[in-house]
């Protein structure tokens, strides 16, 4: 039996994914729960920037809502994110924690409603990230993989 590798062993590029920031290269610092939207009442507390390795588990990860634009960031040099505690779905969206501020580079848009049309489907499947249910997350993450959603990214 081969062992799977570790996203969390070896420098990578990770993604992140935003709906508020815009600017093609951005340097951000890691948040607390305070200052941070996505950040569900049960994950521990303390300031971290989220990443994953690819960018549908960035999108399982978080809480968003149909019709959302969303920017998508990778790593502008390749890092050792940490393993999360205590986040229900990481290991599905093998999230990672990155805590220390982080040049990150905008690789383009993905808008909601451009999948859908494309897709032919009335609403992209709704988010599982604030469901605390491994099996939902497990299916959300298996729809955005089927979707091939790097075809409907608009490049910067």
């Amino acid at each position: 039996m081969v062992k799977k590798k570790s996203p969390y062993e070896h420098k990578r590029y990770w993604y992140h994914v935003s709906t508020t920031l815009k600017k093609k290269q951005v340097c951000i610092t890691p948040r607390d729960e305070d200052e941070c939207m996505n950040r569900d009442w049960r994950e521990p507390s303390g300031k971290r920037i989220c990443v994953s390795p690819t960018i549908e588990q960035c999108i399982t990860a978080i809480p968003y809502i149909l019709g959302a634009t969303c920017s998508i960031y990778k790593t502008k040099n390749r890092l050792i994110a940490h393993k999360p505690h205590d986040v229900f779905d990481s290991k599905i969206t093998q999230e990672g924690w990155l805590h220390r501020p982080t040049f990150f580079v905008k690789i383009g848009t993905l808008n909601f409603k451009d999948i859908e049309v494309g897709l032919g489907v009335e609403n992209v499947i709704e988010q599982a990230a604030s469901l605390d249910e491994p099996r939902r997350s497990g299916k959300v993450l298996r729809w955005w993989k089927r979707a091939r959603i790097n075809r409907f990214i608009k490049k910067t």
